[in-house]
């Protein structure tokens, strides 16, 4: 355990190096907030209300998913880099999980993100549009639960990607389509509450709700409760799937390297 703490730490002491980065990145997160709150104030001028949903809640929702989905950013091609420079091998020889060690060092740069990006961001967005608070305390904490149940998804369908690596020599298409489709479905630009009901019935069989929408969702106060314990079950279920697909898929791919390598 102490090996992947130290990982986790020197990614997140590796992340603080790269200043000029940081700032872009804080500067890009806050752009593309302010850019989609302004369409949205003029959909709301025009249409007046949108679903019965005030304009405070749509730019509160706005503001937490763009955040978290900044945050939410990762290494797309950890794995594809290793494989095209052959550092794989060695990392495989090392005594401790490639795959905890991957986990551990995303890990790092996601609490950099949390602590310099994120927190900076909601901070600004407060004072400036009056970020609504959780729907109760009760409600936060399971956010807080059902915000991290999202990580791991994404974390896990990511992985999966990322090891596809091992039978295509680039991943870029699929990263892109993945992207793609995290960001029109998951509700990370627009809230599923907008989406034909046809439409959310099919997403809502994929993973991807489980991602931004369902704990913004918990933290706005818009699930009754029995939804809210379905959903989190739902998390749960949909990051097991991908866990053990994944762990499937690695175990064929580590196999695949051992047979190549002779």
């Amino acid at each position: 355990m102490r090996a992947y703490l130290e990982v986790a730490r020197k990614s997140f002491l590796s992340n603080l190096v790269f200043r000029t980065e940081y700032f872009a990145g804080l500067l890009g997160a806050i752009v593309t907030i302010f850019v989609n709150i302004s369409i949205w104030r003029a959909i709301y001028d025009e249409e007046g209300t949108l679903d019965h949903l005030q304009f405070s809640m749509t730019v509160t929702y706005v503001i937490l998913a763009l955040s978290l989905f900044h945050i939410f950013t990762m290494d797309e091609y950890v794995i594809e880099k290793k494989i095209k420079s052959g550092l794989i091998t060695s990392d495989l020889l090392r005594p401790i999980s490639f795959r905890l060690y991957t986990f551990s060092y995303h890990l790092g740069g996601l609490v950099y993100r949390i602590i310099l990006l994120l927190l900076p961001t909601l901070l600004f967005y407060t004072v400036v549009y009056k970020i609504l608070p959780p729907f109760s305390w009760f409600m936060f904490c399971i956010f807080l639960i059902s915000i991290m149940l999202g990580y791991l998804v994404m974390y896990s369908l990511n992985f999966i990607i990322w090891v596809s690596a091992f039978w295509f020599y680039k991943t870029f298409s699929l990263i892109t389509i993945k992207e793609t489709a995290v960001m029109v479905l998951s509700g990370a630009v627009i809230p599923l509450w907008y989406f034909p009901e046809w439409l959310v019935d099919y997403i809502k069989l994929t993973p991807f709700d489980t991602i931004f929408f369902i704990p913004i969702s918990i933290y706005l106060g818009q699930m009754p409760a029995g939804e809210m314990w379905q959903s989190l079950m739902k998390q749960v279920l949909w990051l097991l799937f991908l866990t053990v697909a994944g762990h499937f898929l690695w175990k064929r791919a580590s196999y695949k390297l051992v047979v190549q390598g002779g």
